[in-house]
């Protein structure tokens, strides 16, 4: 399972379901647990603007969770690159209605969806638009 940075943040600052999230990621094989270095920037940044700790505490946190987690950060390369133009294509704010824009995939979740496809996995995620597309849920 893809772990997108919704998730990560909602486990790491305890919100109301970090625990259901919690639990589908302790349901998924170690092996199979990946997120990227885009997803790891987006939970460092959002949980920044929750907590305004220093960034460098906050990275620390996030590292040891993911460590903890047993959640590898997989490389993106040039193979995700048309998958997640596919995402932009099918899924990017120019398909949907001003009022629906905030389901939208933006950068980040252009390229998590394709980390997703190209390991044949869900996305474990809290996020409207992730939960538009046509990957499976993790």
């Amino acid at each position: 399972m893809f772990v997108d940075a919704s998730a990560i943040i909602a486990m790491i600052a305890g919100e109301t379901d970090g625990e259901r999230l919690a639990g589908q990621l302790q349901s998924a094989p170690p092996s199979e647990r990946i997120t990227s270095v885009i997803a790891v920037w987006e939970a460092v940044a959002g949980l920044h603007r929750l907590t305004k700790l220093p960034l460098s505490a906050i990275e620390l946190k996030v590292r040891s969770f993911l460590a903890t987690a047993s959640i590898e950060v997989i490389p993106l390369t040039l193979d995700h690159l048309s998958p997640a133009l596919d995402a932009f294509d099918r899924y990017g704010r120019h398909r949907l209605p001003e009022s629906e824009r905030n389901k939208a995939l933006n950068l980040g979740d252009c390229f998590h969806y394709a980390a997703a496809r190209r390991a044949g996995t869900g996305i474990l995620h809290k996020d409207a638009g992730l939960a538009l597309t046509d990957l499976p849920p993790a």
